[in-house]
């Protein structure tokens, strides 16, 4: 009788044991749904930027940039107009050229200013922790389109001139939102241009800041959860 009370005791014990795990496991098991819902949708941005072309043969080139962009949705946006003027400075090359040598090229092309409209492509989106402490939204994206570009040719003998060249633009570049209204673009581009005598293919970096904006109020695309969240990142 002894030995059957010790074995009921036993199991009861065990029983009991396992009751628990199972308990346990079902809320280790317990689904947790990511926020995954962008919350800082725009319909417009302006951003003003500066940008640098490493790979002209005689200047260095630093491009200012005036643009604005039309957001239709969180992956899809037109980037209606960029217009930059480009500031110069010569190379040690050119002036090595004409002052040690008087070999000179016969005339060169100065790029001045350029003009661009772009579709734009965002479909990564991501959250980074800096310093356990703050939340950095941050979204991919890449553009491609066309537009001109001015150059001033400028010749040793005869008068200069200035024309317009069709462009194709193209590039990658992530934005890093610094708030609701205020974001950061680091962009790499790249340029095709067809000169008059050649096709001109310009490699630059180029980094904005952006200011973003509704006419009239968004439609709000999360919850209560996200909409909190929201107001603890601002």
């Amino acid at each position: 009788m002894k030995t059957l009370k010790g074995i009921t005791l036993i199991l009861a014990v065990v029983l009991l044991a396992l009751s628990n795990g199972f308990c346990a496991d079902t809320l280790d098991d317990e689904s947790v749904a990511a926020i995954q819902n962008r919350i800082f949708a725009r319909h417009h941005e302006i951003d003003l930027g500066v940008g640098y072309i490493p790979d002209d043969n005689f200047y260095e080139l630093f491009p200012v940039e005036l643009g604005y962009t039309y957001n239709f949705n969180n992956y899809l946006a037109w980037n209606v107009a960029n217009l930059h003027w480009v500031f110069n400075q010569e190379k040690d090359l050119k002036k090595d050229l004409e002052q040690e040598f008087g070999a000179a090229p016969e005339k060169f092309d100065l790029m001045v200013a350029a003009v661009h409209t772009n579709i734009v492509v965002k479909p990564f989106y991501g959250k980074s922790v800096s310093s356990s402490r703050k939340i950095i939204n941050h979204e991919t994206y890449a553009f491609a389109g066309g537009g001109v570009v001015n150059y001033e040719t400028e010749k040793r003998i005869g008068s200069s001139k200035s024309y317009l060249a069709p462009s194709i633009s193209m590039g990658i570049g992530q934005k890093i939102f610094i708030g609701q209204k205020l974001c950061l673009n680091v962009e790499l581009r790249d340029w095709v241009n067809f000169k008059e005598d050649d096709v001109e293919n310009n490699l630059w970096f180029g980094i904005s800041l952006g200011y973003r904006f509704n006419l009239s109020p968004r439609k709000a695309e999360g919850d209560e959860t996200i909409e909190a969240v929201s107001q603890y990142l601002e």
